[in-house]
């Protein structure tokens, strides 16, 4: 068995910080450290006996020193870059999986304590690196300790040049998912602080409930869509080896969870999960001149890539003379910026119209494999929006029928999330009573 850990609870965010205040000058980095060691210090005393918390504590409070020691460099130096940053990210797995390590061989628990980064290789793309999935899944198989038990940080990888990566925020469950891959492991768990994956997130919907089964590709688009319980690369190793995933929830264990699978059972609803994205803008290129002209999607999605700028959405008129593309938010404006320079003397010339930029909206999606080829899906969707006066600014569905997602005001999020979510999960009864509430 190979457990994975993430981070304590707001330890990744900590870690920011004082990477942060150091790149300011801010000496208060060493208050966040403080804080930091006394936040492990108290998990010792809770996990560890008494007689055996020296060395442990000692273990903490050397690696607290390291990253003291690169705060300071970057203080002194005012050198920030990725490649530090990715580092000083690295400790929250690395303290915490330290201190499960020593727990667990004080409850009889025998395991050996790895460090991730001497297994999975990166790219050196620092913050969000990509997986070398063949040098990784060799040295895995070839490195793993032969014992029984095995802990590993979660979240930290390392470039083929030997510096510290991350896999992105949520890594941990995908370090967790390529250990299981390379070792043919018999299912992966994850286990978090919910009961599974919800037909809805459960703080905007109160109906929402726990989703028993659902296939790879189902789970993947829920979680792609705003579905946090899963780190959405998590699947995608698990895949090529049919390695069932199950979510599970720390504070309730009884409780199934949701699995994961190639063929999961069938459900009673043709929907398996109503998602949502908040904090989204719409970029728009139009214009007469772009009909018929080859390229220009091109163009534009490769002027976006070059500021890094992920696209969560993208639809086309048929008359070819306008595309619009979702992007997050805080990349509205770089991404406004890109496409009027790339498009520049076709605006001038008005060939195309100035690039239209609309903020602060939400991508509301309904994800499930019994839509495929069901007729009226589509239809309830946007009656139910259309009669409650909420306004569709973009569709788009991709050709495995799987999902449908539109783009909507933000302030309409939650009301519209919860009307999808009534209409296709509520018995005709409790639809009537809470309609007449």
């Amino acid at each position: 068995m190979v457990v994975v850990l993430s981070a304590m609870s707001g330890v990744t965010d900590m870690l920011i910080s004082c990477y942060q205040k150091a790149g300011k000058q801010d000496n208060s980095y060493h208050e966040v450290i403080h804080l930091l060691e006394a936040k492990h210090m108290e998990a010792i005393e809770q996990l560890v006996p008494y007689s055996f918390q020296i060395e442990v504590k000692g273990r903490i409070k050397l690696l607290l020193r390291e990253l003291e020691d690169i705060c300071q460099g970057v203080l002194l130096l005012d050198e920030l870059s990725d490649s530090i940053k990715a580092r000083v990210m690295s400790y929250g797995e690395l303290l915490s999986s330290a201190i499960v390590s020593v727990a667990f061989h004080h409850q009889g628990l025998p395991n050996t304590l790895i460090d991730s980064r001497d297994y999975i290789i990166t790219d050196s793309n620092y913050l969000n690196a990509k997986v070398d999935q063949r040098k990784t899944y060799a040295r895995i198989l070839e490195q793993m300790p032969d014992v029984d038990l095995v802990v590993a940080p979660g979240f930290i990888a390392r470039t083929d040049a030997g510096k510290t990566s991350v896999l992105g925020r949520g890594g941990s469950d995908y370090s967790a998912s390529i250990y299981a891959a390379a070792l043919g492991a018999e299912r992966l768990e994850v286990w978090s602080d919910v009961d599974g994956m919800y037909t809805a997130d459960p703080r905007k919907v109160k109906a929402a409930h726990s989703i028993k089964e659902l296939s790879y590709k189902e789970a993947m688009e829920l979680a792609y869509f705003g579905a946090k319980v899963l780190y959405p690369p998590t699947i995608a190793p698990l895949v090529t080896a049919n390695i069932p995933l199950l979510l599970k929830n720390t504070f309730n264990p009884s409780h199934k969870g949701t699995l994961i699978t190639a063929t999961p059972a069938p459900g009673p609803n043709i929907i398996k999960g109503v998602s949502c994205i908040d904090n989204i803008a719409l970029i728009t290129l139009s214009g007469s001149g772009m009909v018929g002209v080859p390229g220009i999607a091109m163009r534009m999605f490769k002027a976006v890539a070059t500021r890094n700028i992920n696209i969560y959405f993208i639809t086309q008129s048929s008359s070819e003379q306008s595309i619009t593309i979702a992007l997050a938010d805080t990349e509205g404006q770089a991404a406004l910026e890109a496409l009027t320079d790339e498009f520049k003397y076709h605006i001038s010339a008005g060939e195309v119209d100035p690039v239209n930029l609309e903020q602060h909206m939400s991508i509301v999606a309904i994800v499930g494999n019994g839509m495929i080829q069901q007729p009226g899906i589509a239809g309830t969707m946007f009656s139910i929006l259309g009669d409650h006066k909420i306004n569709i600014r973009a569709i788009a569905q991709g050709a495995t029928e799987r999902n449908i997602s539109l783009v909507i005001r933000g302030e309409d999020s939650v009301t519209a999330v919860n009307l999808l979510h009534d209409s296709f999960f509520l018995a005709k009864s409790e639809q009537t009573a809470k309609a007449l509430a």
